[in-house]
């Protein structure tokens, strides 16, 4: 930006970078599928979560019938926020190569963009929509399994 107004006035400046911004290749660019990536994995994400919180809980109970709370509080989260990331980024993670794609300004729309995606690898979908998949998982389980366990610990110490 610092670039595109060297030598202009303050107000010349302003109005070229809002100009900018607010064009169709500005900052709106990849808007669509960033909310598509976002809102519904989402949901997933958080449903999938309560799903598989709520079967380990029924499932976890030792020989007595009564349910080993120390590692149930920390073991249940934790699996449940793994299986939870890999499920919404099963879900999310075409859009987020996909937007990529187009923020990065090699892509034609979303339809257009998943389209190249699948050619470039030739014809095969789910090797050109999941491109990278594995190194997105490495980030985001560990990151839900500790998050959701951040969030159980402090909804306990709280009520």
């Amino acid at each position: 930006v610092s670039q595109q107004v060297v030598g202009k006035s303050v107000t010349s400046a302003t109005a070229s970078v809002a100009r900018g911004l607010f064009s169709p290749t500005g900052a709106w660019r990849g808007l669509g599928a960033t909310l598509l990536r976002d809102g519904i994995p989402h949901g997933v994400w958080f449903v999938s979560y309560e799903s598989a919180k709520t079967k380990m809980t029924t499932f976890r109970e030792n020989s007595h019938g009564e349910k080993s709370l120390t590692q149930d509080e920390i073991a249940i989260p934790m699996l449940s926020g793994a299986l939870a990331a890999t499920v919404a980024w099963l879900v999310g993670y075409p859009f987020d190569l996909i937007k990529t794609r187009i923020q990065a300004g090699s892509g034609n729309g979303i339809v257009g963009t998943a389209r190249d995606l699948v050619n470039e690898s030739g014809g095969q979908v789910i090797r050109g929509l999941y491109k990278g998949f594995t190194l997105k998982l490495y980030r985001s389980i560990p990151a839900s399994a500790i998050g959701f366990l951040a969030y159980e610990t402090a909804a306990k110490a709280l009520t």
